[in-house]
């Protein structure tokens, strides 16, 4: 099965403070019973990274990313295409509460890898893919 991690299950669980740390470990030691697949993309890493780095400082975004790079998760980069049809889903929206930019970023980059479960702790996402939390 295919993942997609989204920053706020990247930041809980590299980061032993985060409310859903325990939570964000257990699932992923749940998950990694079976078959798995997990992947991100350069946006939720820099995302990821960035928060980490106003919250906590250089040396902790600096361990979050050694400890991304030396993880099993696969980073992808997005392309001209995926970055298209983000915006198509951001423009789509009929409210200016629905789904950042950076989140349709993410469900076009599922879309387009085939992925339909996101391992997030953004509720919004519900309306449009498989939540896992």
């Amino acid at each position: 099965m295919q993942y997609f991690l989204d920053a706020s299950f990247l930041i809980a669980l590299f980061n032993e403070e985060d409310d859903f740390h325990q939570d964000s470990k257990r699932i992923i030691k749940d998950l990694m019973q079976r078959p798995y697949y997990f992947l991100t993309s350069n946006i939720v890493l820099a995302e990821t990274v960035n928060l980490i780095f106003r919250v906590k400082g250089i040396k902790e975004s600096k361990r979050l990313l050694k400890g991304f790079r030396e993880s099993d998760i696969e980073g992808v980069y997005l392309t001209p295409e995926i970055f298209t049809q983000g915006y198509k889903i951001l423009f789509k929206q009929k409210s200016k509460r629905g789904l950042n930019l950076f989140d349709c970023f993410h469900l076009a980059a599922m879309k387009y890898l085939g992925v339909s479960t996101i391992l997030t702790y953004d509720e919004r996402f519900k309306k449009e893919v498989k939540v896992i939390n």
